[in-house]
């Protein structure tokens, strides 16, 4: 369904705990529009936190289940229009380098739903 997504078995964000629980880091593009990173392997999302600048306390990389990528996406993510799957580091330098990972918020909760 979305090439971009080979595999949703595994899911996993940047988070940290902040004073109202689970925070998850946004990055923005230069249209003003924000994403949010995703990874589908712990190496992948541990390498792309040690290379790019959260600020302090965005400290640990963590698995998610379909269903909790979900909710996340409806609760704390209601405000993103896309995600950013797998992003390089080296591909945040404007945001033309970023559209091949780029995956609108519809098709990637219908391929959760569907994994």
């Amino acid at each position: 369904m979305l090439a971009i997504v080979p595999s949703l078995r595994h899911r996993y964000l940047i988070a940290r705990h902040g004073y109202r629980g689970l925070e998850l880091p946004h990055l923005l593009l230069n249209s003003g529009e924000e994403v949010l990173p995703v990874f589908s392997s712990m190496e992948v999302a541990s390498r792309f936190l040690s290379s790019v600048v959260f600020g302090e306390g965005w400290y640990y990389v963590r698995e998610f289940s379909a269903g909790e990528l979900v909710s996340v996406l409806f609760s704390l993510c209601a405000e993103i229009k896309q995600v950013l799957f797998n992003p390089l580091p080296e591909a945040l330098v404007g945001d033309e380098g970023i559209a091949p990972f780029l995956v609108d918020r519809e098709s990637f909760i219908e391929a959760l739903v569907e994994s």
